[in-house]
């Protein structure tokens, strides 16, 4: 009887063999696909975790290189700031510098003229000439317009100390040294002053005067 049942069900049992096979396979395929998943997904959190972490502290880097190069800039402007002021007492310097020169070498004349006196020879500063309404000693810079005692000062510390070393004085010449006196003198325009003391060399005083009637500050 046992095996007429086995029988009679065997052709059944083997219908039904792919069913339960496919019951069997299936969860076993969604369950490793499920844990493929799920440790791909841990894996993905991980990086995003670490690149995270790398963008942090590349954010911080980065925050901290900014406020160096601020302080840097903040410390470049003071340092611009004090190169200027340190300029500007140089220039105080040579000016005071100029105006020393040129004292010792109006000393330098003094003290000639006083040799000479003692010597019985008369001063070189002696001589002086009328003009304009005022009284001019031999090769006075300051007869020409535009030139007074200070830029006298410079001039003659640069070696112009006469009206025919004056006019051989070309005006760029003249202006290098106002420039290098300071923005007070950059204001003043040298362009008539070698033909003034040309003028005044050759005793041309009519024509002296007549131009400088003509002009305004030297100009």
């Amino acid at each position: 009887m046992l095996l007429n049942y086995i029988l009679l069900h065997a052709s059944s049992f083997m219908d039904d063999l792919p069913v339960g096979l496919a019951l069997c396979v299936i969860p076993f395929i969604l369950g490793w696909l499920a844990a493929f998943a799920f440790y791909g997904v841990g894996g993905l959190k991980t990086q995003i975790e670490n690149l995270t972490a790398a963008n942090a502290d590349l954010s911080a880097k980065l925050d901290a290189s900014h406020n160096e190069n601020t302080e840097l800039r903040v410390k470049n402007t003071q340092m611009e700031a004090e190169l200027e002021k340190q300029m500007e007492v140089v220039r105080k310097m040579k000016n005071e510098l100029i105006i020393c020169e040129a004292e010792r070498s109006n000393l330098k004349i003094a003290a000639a003229d006083a040799a000479g006196a003692a010597g019985g020879k008369k001063p070189s500063g002696a001589a002086s000439i009328s003009f304009a309404g005022a009284k001019y000693k031999q090769d006075d810079l300051k007869i020409v317009e535009g030139i007074g005692p200070k830029i006298a000062q410079l001039c003659q510390s640069a070696g112009i100390n006469t009206w025919q070393e004056l006019s051989a004085t070309t005006p760029e010449r003249l202006r290098e040294i106002l420039d290098a006196a300071g923005p007070s003198f950059q204001i003043h325009d040298p362009g008539s002053w070698p033909k003034q003391a040309g003028l005044a060399a050759n005793g041309e005083w009519d024509v002296l005067k007549k131009l400088q009637d003509e002009l305004k500050g030297g100009k």
